[in-house]
């Protein structure tokens, strides 16, 4: 046998019955297991953090290794080039070309390597003459200045150069090879030997007879370190310091770009923030590699740091860099989150299955107090005797009805025998014949009572009733006794006698009713129609003979304009016969003038009728019109009445609405059918009035006569369509003129053929 197909509901079904059932969960349980969740995914977001912190912190330290490596491996480079650089030097303390030449390769192959220089040392008797000899070689003034640091109004750090005063020798900054950037040309002239934060460094260097490194220093953007190299006029110079500075000839000097000598091993960490430690531990940012991170930072997990030594003394580095989300383990963060749901969703299930329990014995015994209430209530309301007695006949309940059936006396009967209590019998009965109390026990079924059956009171009155005897059974088909239900047939019999006496009666008043009512039927909807119907032309001619007259009054009024307004004047009066005609073939059952219509112009020509009502009430207008429509047909007459009525309820409905009413026509068309919806911003329909508009004399207006929306749709009905009220979504109400396109109609007769 071939498989069953499985059906694309069932697994939407079995979804729908499993999302029931955890919507059965209480409130209770769900913030408790919300809480849960929320406790566990914390739980995970630490572990997480923690995990990438030390992974951080291994990475850190990996690279603190590698960039002090690369700061050892920077400096022996540095420092070769220097002692390279000193092989150049004449005696003479002037620099020679070599000297530039090796200057500009150096700086080529080393881009950290800002410029190299021989700075010559200058007594106080050369001072004059030598500022001269440079004045004139570079063709402006030139001073040995000094740099003095100071403090503005708003807290920041600036400086000025000086002019140095009189010492006992100088050692001005002049030469830097190759020519570097404007900021560090601007230091030319500063006397080295007593700067505040060079000279000491300088006067080591001198002193000792070794090469020393500067402090890091700070020029615009970028922050520098000095390689300083002393030259004596005497080889091997004096060991006496005092005598050693007295033999100085100058100073070759390179300075480094310390951020460039550390960009190249920190370019590939994101993020990764370095700070220059001074020995009193101030901090001074020194280079961030990569986009900022603080956007996608965790708060508030700190960042790891770690120190790494400079060549300067006492200074140092620190690598700060701050946790991220991109650092966190994708894996097991995934694992963890399914981990946490999965957990959380079983859970959910386990709390849902114990809730549905609960609740099915909650409903089970609420079911069942409700049977047993219903059950006694029915039983003492009925009006048929009930009772009930066991396998050995012994009664064990009865209903007041019993007990009234049976008459006074029997008001404690429980225990007694029923066929002794209740004698029952019947005309015609055969001798011999099995009661029907023993009857019903022995077939296991239902027995009725015989017809004409009569139940013997104790007085000796016999009462005609009907009834019957059921046994009754316990769950696992064990017979527990029977039920007896009688009932007194003499007042039904009077009373099916006194209702088919009422209702002849109710039929012969019934009969002259409609008799007078056809006589009056016809008469009251011409009455009611041309009350109604009239009223919109009239309307129409008042407006147009209104803004006839305003337009006279002006001083210089516009002719045609009056005579178009009077033309549509006559024409509503002529609108005002057709209806009358109308309304006078409507009641005499004549055929319709029906003919080809475009619905777009039927409904142009009724707003071209209030057109004056909704400027005066400051109603903004909204068209949406189809520009493939079929035609319909149906009376035009009738039709524009119908779309003159309902704007005009719109109107009324817009009254208190500020600053202005919106009124949105639209018109539209599927493949059998054409509409033209009407809709309003107004109050809407109320819900407890929505299903009665269409009735007849019901209207919500306080004068308002309740046959507007009836007649609109009986006139609809009339030509094969249908009108539909609701409200919108948005607020205000909507009504949709359903019609029969042209393309649904078997018979199509052509333009202007009367269709009955």
């Amino acid at each position: 046998m071939p498989a069953q197909p499985i059906s694309s509901s069932q697994p939407a079904s079995l979804l729908h019955k499993h999302l029931k059932l955890l919507q059965e969960t209480s409130h209770r349980h769900k913030w408790l297991l919300a809480g849960l969740y929320v406790l566990l995914c914390a739980l995970l977001g630490l572990l997480l953090v923690h995990e990438a912190m030390q992974r951080q912190q291994q990475a850190l330290d990996g690279l603190a290794s590698q960039l002090q490596a690369d700061i050892n491996a920077h400096v022996q480079l540095a420092l070769a080039t220097l002692d390279h650089a000193s092989t150049l030097l004449p005696q003479a303390a002037d620099p020679t070309p070599g000297l530039r030449d090796f200057a500009g390769l150096a700086t080529a192959r080393q881009p950290f390597i800002d410029y190299l220089g021989w700075q010559p040392r200058i007594r106080a008797e050369q001072r004059a003459s030598f500022e001269q000899q440079q004045s004139q070689q570079r063709g402006q003034a030139f001073a040995i200045r000094d740099y003095w640091l100071t403090r503005n109004a708003a807290g920041k750090d600036t400086g000025n150069y000086v002019p140095a005063p009189p010492r006992h020798d100088y050692l001005p900054l002049l030469m830097q090879e190759p020519s570097p950037p404007a900021a560090l040309r601007a230091m030319q002239g500063l006397d080295l030997l007593h700067d505040p934060t060079l000279g000491p460094a300088l006067q080591q260097a001198v002193s000792q007879g070794s090469v020393q490194f500067s402090p890091p220093y700070r020029i615009g953007q970028h922050w520098h370190l000095l390689l300083l190299q002393a030259r004596y006029s005497a080889s091997p110079p004096s060991p006496n310091p005092l005598v050693r500075s007295e033999q100085l000839q100058g100073v070759l000097l390179m300075s480094l770009q310390l951020d460039g000598l550390l960009a190249t091993s920190t370019a590939q960490y994101r993020g990764l923030q370095l700070t220059l430690l001074a020995p009193d531990g101030s901090p001074s940012p020194l280079l961030a590699s990569g986009p900022a991170v603080n956007d996608n930072s965790l708060l508030p997990i700190q960042s790891a740091q770690l120190q790494a030594a400079l060549p300067s003394e006492g200074y140092r580095l620190q690598l700060d860099q701050a946790l991220t989300w991109q650092q966190l383990s994708a894996p097991l963060l995934a694992v963890g989150l399914a981990a946490n749901t999965l957990l959380c969703y079983l859970l959910w299930l386990l709390a849902a299955q114990q809730q549905r329990q609960r609740n099915i014995r909650r409903r089970a015994m609420d079911h069942l107090h409700r049977e047993r209430e219903h059950a006694s209530v029915t039983l003492q309301a009925i009006a048929d005797a009930v009772v009930t007695f066991d396998t050995a006949f012994r009664i064990q309940y009865l209903n007041p009805s019993a007990g009234m059936l049976l008459g006074p006396g029997h008001h404690s009967v429980i225990g007694q025998n029923v066929r002794q209590l209740l004698r029952l019998g019947h005309e015609f009965a055969r001798p011999g014949s099995t009661d029907p109390f023993t009857q019903a026990l022995q077939i296991r079924d239902s027995v009725y009572l015989p017809d004409s059956s009569y139940l013997t009171r104790s007085s000796g009155e016999k009462l005609l009733v009907e009834g019957c005897v059921s046994p009754v059974f316990d769950q696992q088909g064990r017979l527990l006794g029977a039920v007896l239900t009688l009932r007194d047939t003499a007042p039904r019999r009077q009373h099916m006698l006194a209702a088919l006496e009422a209702s002849e009666r109710r039929l012969r008043q019934h009969e002259q009713e409609l008799a007078r009512v056809a006589r009056i039927n016809t008469m009251g909807e011409m009455a009611s129609g041309i009350a109604h119907e009239i009223n919109q032309p009239l309307s129409a001619i008042v407006s147009y003979c209104q803004a006839s007259l305003s337009l006279l009054e002006e001083e210089d009024p516009d002719l045609p304009l009056v005579c178009r307004a009077m033309q549509n004047a006559a024409k509503q009066a002529q609108r005002a016969g057709q209806v009358i005609q109308r309304l006078r073939e409507f009641v005499s059952k004549r055929n319709q003038h029906q003919s080809l219509l475009d619905p777009n112009q039927t409904v142009s020509n009724t707003l071209a009728l209030l057109e004056y009502e909704l400027q005066s009430h400051d109603i903004h207008l909204e068209q949406y019109f189809s520009d493939k429509l079929s035609a319909v047909y149906a009376d035009n007459i009738q039709l524009e009445q119908v779309i003159l009525n309902i704007l005009r309820n719109a109107i009324d409905a817009m009254e208190s609405v500020h600053p202005w009413g919106r009124l949105i026509i639209s018109t539209e068309q599927d493949a059998t059918r054409v509409r033209i919806m009407i809709a309003d911003n107004g109050p809407g329909i109320a819900a407890a009035v929505q299903d009665q508009i269409f009735d007849p004399f019901f209207s919500t207006k306080p004068n308002g006569m309740g046959l507007g929306l009836a007649i609109c749709q009986t006139a609809i009905d009339n030509m094969g369509g249908q009108i539909l009220a609701s409200n919108r979504p948005s607020g205000g109400a909507q009504f949709v003129i359903d019609l029969p396109a042209l393309t649904t109609l078997t018979a199509q007769p052509v333009a202007g053929e009367q269709v009955s």
